[in-house]
C-alpha cells in the first residue's frame, strides 16, 4: 500500500515539475524573443528648437510626465525600481545625459526612444514608459527633446540591468510592464499641438502619466513592495470623487489629502509642477472615470 502511494506521489510530483519546466521554457522563450525583437519603424521627422522658451516648456513637460521623477533632477541619478535583492531583477533608470555612462543620442534617437520605446539598436528599452509619452503633441515632444538634449553631462554609470525568473513570468502574464514597445502603435500619427484648456479632454491628455502607477483604469493597484502602501483608486469611485477641484490642487501643493493624511514618498506630488489649471483639468477628467 505504502509503496503504491509513494510511487504515485512521485509520479504526480515529477509530472508537476515537468509541467513547471515546460511552462518556464515557454516563458523564457517568449520574453527573450520580446527583449531581442528588432523593430522596423519609420521615424517621424521633427525639428528640435533651441530657444529658451522651448527649453522652459520642455522642462515643464519633463517634470509633469515623470522624466525627472524617474531619471533624477540631473537626469543621471536614476531611480532604482528593482534592487539587487529584488526577486524581479535589477532595474534602474538610466543616465540620459551625454556624460560618461550616459547616452549619445541624435534627434532621431530621441524620437525612436520616446515615440517607439526603442534603443539605438531598434530593440525595446526596458521599463521605459514610452507608451505614456508617445502621445505627446509634436510641440510638446520637440520641447521635451530640446530640454533633455541641453542638460549638462553627468559622469555616472548605471549598473547592468537584469531580469530574474519571477520578472520574466510577470512580464509574460502582463503584470510587469517591462517592454513598452509592445504596447505602442508604431504607425500612429500625432497632432501638432494640444492647447491648455480647463476641461476633461485636456485632463485626459495629461492623466496618461498617472496610469503607470494607478493602472490604465485609474482604479489603483496592489503594493509593489513590502514598504509601499497600496496604490489608491483615483477615479470618481475613490476618495478623489468626494474632493473639490481646489482640494485636489492643494494635495499637490501640500502633500496632504483633504482628510489630513500625509502622502507617502512613493507619491512625490511636489515633483509634478502642474499649474492650477492643469490640475483642475486632470480633476475634471478623473471625475468622469467611473
Amino acid at each position: 500500500m505504502f509503496k503504491k502511494v509513494f510511487k504515485w506521489t512521485g509520479i504526480v510530483l515529477g509530472s508537476l515539475v515537468l509541467l513547471l519546466l515546460l511552462f518556464y521554457s515557454i516563458v523564457y522563450t517568449q520574453t527573450e524573443a520580446g527583449i531581442n525583437k528588432v523593430y522596423h519603424v519609420k521615424l517621424q521627422q521633427l525639428h528640435i528648437p533651441d530657444d529658451s522658451a522651448s527649453y522652459i516648456a520642455g522642462r515643464h513637460v519633463a517634470e509633469i510626465r515623470g522624466c525627472v521623477g524617474c531619471h533624477g533632477a540631473d537626469l543621471a541619478t536614476g531611480e532604482v525600481f528593482a534592487d539587487k535583492n529584488s526577486p524581479i531583477g535589477f532595474i534602474q533608470a538610466s543616465n540620459i545625459t551625454s556624460g560618461k555612462g550616459g547616452i549619445q543620442y541624435s534627434d532621431q534617437d530621441w524620437v525612436r526612444a520616446l515615440r517607439h520605446g526603442l534603443g539605438k539598436d531598434n530593440k525595446p528599452l526596458w521599463f521605459m514608459p514610452s507608451h505614456e509619452i508617445c502621445g505627446l503633441s509634436n510641440q510638446d515632444m520637440t520641447a521635451l527633446i530640446s530640454y533633455v538634449k541641453r542638460q549638462p553631462p553627468v559622469d555616472k554609470t548605471t549598473p547592468q540591468k537584469s531580469i530574474k525568473p519571477l520578472g520574466r513570468i510577470l512580464t509574460f502574464i502582463g503584470e510587469f510592464p517591462l517592454l513598452a514597445a509592445e504596447e505602442i502603435d508604431h504607425n500612429a500619427m500625432y497632432v501638432d499641438d494640444v492647447k491648455l484648456k480647463v476641461n476633461a479632454d485636456y485632463g485626459k491628455y495629461l492623466a496618461i502619466t498617472c496610469t503607470g502607477c494607478h493602472s490604465a483604469n485609474f482604479k489603483g493597484a496592489p503594493s509593489r513592495s513590502p514598504e509601499q502602501p497600496p496604490i489608491p483608486d483615483i477615479s470618481s469611485t475613490g476618495r478623489l470623487g468626494k474632493w473639490t477641484p481646489q482640494e485636489f490642487v492643494q494635495l499637490f501643493r501640500t502633500g496632504k489629502t483633504p482628510e489630513g493624511r500625509v502622502l507617502s514618498k512613493y507619491m512625490p506630488v511636489k515633483l509634478f509642477t502642474y499649474s492650477d489649471d492643469e490640475l483642475k483639468a486632470i480633476y475634471l477628467f478623473l471625475h468622469k472615470v467611473n
